[in-house]
Parts: C-alpha cells; sequence; structure tokens
C-alpha cells in the first residue's frame, strides 16, 4: 500500500492545465496479465451537516433546517479509505493498493461532476487520472456523497423528511417513541448517518464501470430518566464522533463490495 498527498495532485492539476493536453486514453487497462491496481480516494470527510426537523405551520419546500460544519484534517476521509482498502484486501487480496489523501476544495465542490466530463470537470478528472497513472492505478475506487430521502429505521416503519446526503446528524424533536427495552417514551431522537456512493472507475479511459449508494444511520432517543430531554443530547459528543464514524465505515464497506464484485 502506498500514499499519495495533496501536493502531487496540485502539481498534476498545474501541468494539466499548462500544457491543455488530453490525459485520457493513454494507457488502457487490459483484462488479462498483472491483478489491476486500485488507487483510493475519499471526498466525504470536508464537513458534516446537521438537519433538523422543524414544526411544520404550513407549506415548506424544505421541512429541514441545516447547517453545514467544516472538518479541518482528513480523519473522516482516510477512515473512509480505510474502510474500502479493507475490503479490497479481503476479497481481492492479490490486488496493490495506493491511497489518495486530496483536499483540494474544488475536487470536494466538482465531486457530483467528477465522473462526468465536461468543460467544468475536465480539468480536474485529467490531473487527477495523470496522477493515478503515474502510480501504476488502473482500477479508481471513490467515496463520494449520495443525497436521498432521510430515512430511519423504527420497529415498524421508517420515518424522516426531506433529503440528507453526506455525513452529519438528523435531528427528530417531535415524534413520539416508545423504548423497547425500558418501555419508556421519548419525544425525538438523533440519528447519525453516512449517505455515500462508491465509484469503481477504469482509470485509461476515466469511464465509471459501477457505481453503488449505500445509506447506513443509527437511531439514539433520549432517555429522561437520566435527565435528557433534547434529542441533540442523546448521545456525548465523543459518542457523537462514534456514531458518525460508525455509520462511515459500514456505509463505505458496503458500498465497496458491491462496487468491486466481478
Amino acid at each position: 500500500m502506498k500514499f499519495v498527498s495533496v501536493h502531487r495532485f496540485l502539481c498534476a492539476l498545474g501541468a494539466v492545465l499548462a500544457l491543455g493536453g488530453d490525459a485520457f486514453g493513454q494507457q488502457p487497462a487490459g483484462t488479462s496479465g498483472p491483478p489491476p491496481t486500485y488507487a483510493l480516494l475519499s471526498l466525504v470527510g470536508d464537513q458534516f451537516t446537521v438537519v433538523s426537523r422543524r414544526e411544520q405551520t404550513g407549506s415548506r419546500l424544505d421541512q429541514n433546517a441545516r447547517r453545514s460544519y467544516p472538518i479541518d484534517g482528513a480523519t473522516l476521509d482516510d477512515m473512509a479509505v480505510g474502510a474500502a482498502e479493507g475490503v479490497l484486501k479481503r476479497l481481492k487480496p492479490v490486488s496493490p493498493t495506493v491511497r489518495f489523501s486530496i483536499r483540494d476544495p474544488r475536487l470536494f465542490e466538482l465531486q457530483d461532476k467528477l465522473l462526468v466530463d465536461s468543460a467544468e470537470s475536465h480539468g480536474m478528472r485529467e490531473a487527477l487520472a495523470k496522477l493515478l497513472r503515474e502510480h501504476q492505478a488502473t482500477r479508481l475506487v471513490v467515496v463520494t456523497k449520495w443525497r436521498d430521502d432521510a430515512r430511519f429505521q423504527l420497529y415498524e416503519k421508517t420515518t424522516g423528511t426531506g433529503k440528507i446526503s453526506g455525513l452529519g446528524f438528523y435531528v427528530e424533536p417531535f415524534e413520539r417513541i416508545r423504548r423497547l427495552d425500558t418501555g419508556e417514551e421519548a419525544f425525538g431522537f438523533l440519528g447519525p448517518y453516512a449517505y455515500v456512493k462508491v465509484t469503481l472507475v477504469d482509470v485509461a479511459s476515466m469511464a465509471s464501470i459501477r457505481s453503488v449508494p449505500a445509506m447506513e444511520s443509527q437511531m439514539n432517543v433520549p432517555v429522561h430518566s437520566k435527565g435528557v430531554v433534547l434529542a441533540w443530547d442523546a448521545l456525548t459528543p465523543a459518542a457523537k464522533v462514534d456514531a458518525l464514524e460508525r455509520v462511515l465505515r459500514r456505509a463505505v464497506e458496503t458500498a465497496t463490495a458491491a462496487a468491486i464484485a466481478d
């Protein structure tokens, strides 16, 4: 396993923009010969979002209040890459892996468009392809954010309103919930979530081979008997971090296994 940092990506991007050349199609990945080398990149850990359901008094386009918080450093992206690498080592044990950590904000902003060539994404795609080929990677496993309906599992149904994506916490302050373990009733819950997509890319063409979304979440109900009355306080700060890491790891593992399946 090798590790590549942001500096090499910025150098590659500068070279591509200066030359104005086309980096694709120069090194086709064959179906025979040595096993593919997998590059691993995550673009989900730049921020997390707290999504709170609002008490409705009328019609709204978005029934939730949202606030995003930037994350300094690559802790969550490193965790996502590690989870993907663990799946690769288990399912493709003879294939080498190269871990990438790129913190360029432009790459995070373009992630939804990165897998489709366009005037907006072309320079980034070429720079990334150049960097991948320099490290003999023939396949890219990239983790990006996925947007879908908010769904949190109760005993007999799911609940949630609006759309969520990436990493964050869903705060439901109104719904009455009965705890199965104690029979105690509480209002609301705190739901750490990871909504991600893992895409397998052919480096030679930068074409997507397979994309698999995965949505993982966890429900935490406030416990009144312990003095906790607000849904946000259902977990301590340390427990919030642990829960977010847990759902992220599960989502990446599930989607990676499906994306690299033969």
